[in-house]
């Protein structure tokens, strides 16, 4: 990618790692990204080690929700940082970078669910726009061993979250461990806003019958 000296950018060798599987803090927290977004721009690869270490967690996250798969979700962090690496300096520096980084990530979610050669079917479909219900694509089950009283609520929680659909399960990462705002949500997503909360209202709705089936009720979720 050239600077905006004219120089050259080599891709930083670290982008061809991400092995682990990191804890995502909340993108509320990652500070101010315009500095190194232009230190980039003039050449500085350190900086864009930097800005990549800031978001990798968070990609991993969003892929792994919205794929159900942990290889799957470091191909497109990989992929995401690329082409972030090669396309920065189209970047919109009066917008938010977290919106712009997201969103190039869900949309090669999107597509990687495209290619697949089996249930190759949309993952926007709401039970209101064509009188279907949901498909849940990537259904894990519970595991072997996973009863009620062997897990604490927020494993279950999560488990059960992954037999959502993916983009529900995109919405409430979204929302709830990345911590953006609806309007953000609706930007990164590229959808209206009443959809964003039409969508997020029905992942609520379909986790909690998911929670009732496991005999949870409310009152042990409050």
């Amino acid at each position: 990618m050239p600077g905006a000296s004219g120089a050259t950018i080599r891709m930083p060798a670290r982008m061809s790692q991400s092995q682990k599987s990191p804890e995502a803090p909340s993108l509320q927290t990652a500070g101010d990204d315009l500095p190194l977004i232009q230190s980039i721009l003039r050449g500085d690869e350190r900086a864009f080690e930097e800005l990549a270490s800031r978001y990798e967690a968070a990609l991993f996250r969003l892929a792994s929700r919205m794929l159900g798969n942990e290889e799957e979700a470091r191909d497109i962090v990989q992929e995401t940082l690329l082409r972030v690496y090669r396309a920065l300096n189209t970047f919109d520096q009066s917008r938010r970078f977290s919106t712009w980084i997201l969103r190039i990530a869900t949309n090669l979610c999107i597509d990687r669910y495209r290619r697949r050669k089996f249930r190759t079917i949309s993952i926007d479909v709401d039970e209101d726009e064509d009188g279907r219900a949901p498909v849940v694509l990537v259904d894990h089950g519970p595991p072997p061993d996973a009863g009620h009283g062997a897990h604490s609520l927020a494993e279950t929680v999560g488990r059960l979250t992954e037999r959502l659909p993916a983009i529900y399960r995109a919405i409430l990462e979204l929302r709830y461990k990345q911590g953006l705002a609806y309007e953000e949500i609706a930007e990164v997503l590229e959808v209206p806003l009443g959809t964003v909360k039409a969508r997020l209202h029905r992942a609520h709705h379909q986790l909690k019958e998911l929670l009732e089936e496991e005999g949870i009720g409310p009152e042990e979720i409050s």
